[in-house]
């Protein structure tokens, strides 16, 4: 398949007058299209600063970015993703869903006169063009969530950078937003998705990555983690959040 997105060599210092600390060390790893690749680690590995890399919030210290075979690494603009945090933030809760996208079309450079069609195609693609017109502090959490990504969806980017999509929604909404995600990788849509929620990794991503302490631990399949966690407590584990727990403390910053 092909690479829509290649990490290659990245790396990340943060310095203050007193020390210096190294958020990612050497990190590399690639994104076919239309898979998705979940991103693993406990909290402070470095998973937040990756995706802030490669949308363009963040320049790193040395390595690369490349997402259709050119290196975005320093370019401010970066049409070709979207970008969901997630969360109760980022909208204007007095506005409806479609003031709020229009909004965020200008921000994307969405050409007036088009602005209507793509705001009805991202709400149709997330099940949200019945309440267009609802404000947005009267909606669910998952409608909430669901709304973030149809905003990442402005400008048809062919990657998506989802930062815990689910996180804090009830199993039944989130088992919708997860349909979603499935829905748009199956459309084409390359997905880097960050997640706690080890049942949902194991439903959506064909791949992984495992960070511990800024650096890749592990790159593959599902099954091949199991193989790596067998040997560490001497049976297969049942599912990948048992698979994870058993290398849990391989993880952990020094």
């Amino acid at each position: 398949m092909n690479n829509i997105l290649q990490v290659k060599h990245l790396k990340e210092t943060y310095k203050d007058k007193k020390q210096e600390f190294q958020a990612l060390d050497d990190v590399s790893f690639t994104i076919d299209q239309g898979e998705i690749l979940a991103l693993l680690g406990p909290n402070g590995a470095g998973k937040t600063t990756i995706v802030s890399i490669i949308g363009g919030y963040l320049i790193p210290t040395s390595g690369h970015v490349i997402l259709n075979g050119q290196d975005i690494t320093t370019a401010r603009k970066r049409p070709n993703i979207g970008v969901s945090f997630g969360g109760d933030l980022g909208f204007y809760r007095n506005a409806t869903a479609k003031q709020n996208l229009q909004f965020f079309a200008d921000l994307a450079k969405v050409p007036f006169r088009k602005q209507n069609k793509e705001i009805e195609r991202v709400l149709s693609i997330v099940d949200l063009l019945n309440v267009a017109n609802k404000k947005v502090g009267e909606f669910s959490k998952g409608m909430t969530q669901r709304l973030h990504i149809a905003r990442s969806l402005l400008n048809n980017p062919n990657l998506l950078l989802l930062d815990e999509p689910t996180s804090g929604l009830d199993v039944e909404i989130a088992q919708s937003v997860q349909k979603t995600i499935k829905n748009l990788s199956d459309s084409g849509i390359s997905i880097l998705l960050t997640s706690h929620t080890m049942s949902e990794v194991e439903k959506l991503a064909k791949r992984i990555v495992i960070l511990g302490a800024g650096k890749v631990f592990f790159t593959g399949t599902i099954n091949a983690v199991f193989g790596l966690a067998e040997k560490e407590i001497n049976q297969k584990p049942k599912n990948l959040e048992e698979a994870y727990l058993a290398l849990a403390p391989k993880l952990r910053r020094k």
